[in-house]
């Protein structure tokens, strides 16, 4: 196995802050809690039998893994869909900027890791025409069952799938979803493991230049495509030092990327996935990541079992929730970190609005200049490709799940980009886009969760359709 930098023990939370709010750098680095040492890995004993598919299940490592797995159904707290933000309420411009494409339909914060199977197939995105690429990151099945079959699995029908996991009980707390085999060695969870084989290109040759854990996590918190003749998940990169927005989207404009076509305007459009990695470890990387923090010193807290030893819990969470954390790591570099990332989110999401709206008012402008037929051919390409670019840097920024914390300067930078392009726009329209022209297009009646009803896979509630639910492992570690 390569080396790599950078395997943290303890805490992250200073990841969520920017450049400029740490002090000097041996000052601000990972700190291990007072009287605890770092969490060891532990080869397993003996090796469980695997699915028909190849993976060994979370569920078959409990009993040696007691610790992890427990922590683990823990995610199972953050359920679906109940009290989840629906986001084309809160950003109507979604409805607009994503319209032709599935995340203009349904959008909503999402839920657990356990949750995973659960709300890929009951939500209002996903159609009875839905392939299995959809389920890149929800299972370790499909990549397995992929390298034994080929890439036509990716194009086979998600539901037909979704049933060959679940053994046919439409069950699908019986399939295997995000667990030990995503993350890790299917025969040894003590090592971690790159599952996603299109992640593994997109690193390039410079990755051994960036922590293994970070990988491990950014395969799945990333931003990529699907390619239109095979099926398969596509990372816009070619190696982490390409990993900033400007060579992402000229990658997609190299390679004729776009994942629908805008009807109205006939603009090519990019539907961005949430690229923490990259804001995180892509290019030269943020102002932690440098400093050596891992996504696990922030998501994954330190605790001890009833022995003494200490593990990586794997519920992830907010670290801002973890007050161990913040004493013990973060807040020697800080003030009062949680009003700074609180600031930070604020400003960025409040931005990231106002572009979002501009956006969609461009649009609408753009629509309506041609349908009047005052466009020419050579200015229709260029506002084509100014709606695919503005649009794509503001969904970068709007689904990166940090809101600004992890790394504010891009964000920044990227929505100044937005905002520029549409400058050139609005030139080219002679018609100002602005937050406050745009019209909103969100349908109560149909853009809400329970639209999302009427696609459901099954009926089965959401509280007895995570990870194992009802298993005897899940009955004696669970809560």
């Amino acid at each position: 196995m390569r080396k790599h930098r950078g395997k943290r023990a303890a805490v992250w939370a200073c990841a969520l802050v920017v450049a400029g709010l740490a002090v000097a750098l041996p000052a601000c680095a990972p700190q291990t809690n007072p009287g605890t040492s770092p969490p060891s890995a532990t080869s397993p004993e003996y090796v469980p039998e695997a699915n028909s598919f190849g993976v060994i299940p979370g569920r078959s490592w409990a009993d040696q893994y007691p610790d992890q797995y427990s922590t683990y159904l823990q995610n199972n707290a953050n359920a679906w869909p109940d009290d989840k933000t629906n986001k084309l309420e809160k950003y109507p411009e979604y409805v607009t900027l994503g319209k032709g494409y599935g995340y203009a339909r349904f959008f909503t914060e999402a839920g657990g890791h356990s949750s995973a199977m659960y709300t890929v197939t009951h939500n209002g995105r996903i159609t009875e025409n839905s392939k299995t690429q959809c389920l890149a990151c929800k299972t370790p099945n499909v990549h397995y069952q992929v390298a034994q079959d080929g890439n036509e699995v990716w194009q086979t029908n998600l539901y037909d799938t979704v049933t060959a996991y679940t053994d046919g009980t439409g069950n699908v707390a019986d399939a295997e979803g995000i667990t030990c085999a995503s993350c890790h060695e299917n025969d040894d969870p003590s090592q971690l493991h790159v599952l996603r084989a299109d992640w593994q290109r997109a690193l390039g040759d410079d990755a051994d230049t960036r922590s293994l854990s970070g990988e491990v996590c950014g395969q799945c918190h990333c931003d990529y495509s699907m390619n239109a003749e095979t099926g398969e998940p596509t990372s816009p990169y070619d190696g982490i030092s390409t990993m900033t927005p400007d060579q992402a989207l000229q990658w997609y404009d190299d390679h004729n990327v776009s994942d629908w076509t805008y009807e109205s305007t006939g603009a090519h459009m990019i539907a961005v996935r949430h690229a923490e990695y990259e804001f995180n470890y892509g290019g030269e990387g943020n102002h932690m990541t440098k400093l050596g923090y891992d996504c696990a010193d922030c998501h994954m807290a330190v605790e001890t079992d009833s022995n003494g030893d200490t593990y990586h819990s794997h519920m992830w969470s907010d670290p801002l929730d973890n007050e161990e954390l913040l004493q013990n790591d973060c807040n020697t570099c800080h003030q009062d970190l949680k009003a700074e990332v609180q600031q930070t989110r604020e400003e960025i999401d409040g931005r990231t609005h106002q572009v979002g709206m501009r956006a969609a008012c461009f649009v609408q402008n753009f629509e309506k200049a041609r349908q009047a037929g005052t466009i020419s051919d050579q200015d229709l390409s260029r506002l084509q490709w100014i709606q695919r670019a503005s649009c794509y840097y503001w969904n970068l920024a709007s689904a990166e799940n940090s809101k600004g914390a992890h790394n504010k300067e891009l964000f920044t930078q990227i929505l100044d980009k937005a905002d520029s392009l549409l400058d050139e726009g609005d030139q080219i329209l002679g018609t100002p886009s602005t937050a406050e022209g745009f019209v909103s297009e969100y349908n109560p009646d149909i853009n809400n969760k329970e639209y999302g009803s009427d696609h459901w896979y099954n009926q089965q509630p959401a509280s007895e359709s995570t990870q194992d639910y009802g298993t005897p492992e899940a009955e004696k570690y669970g809560e």
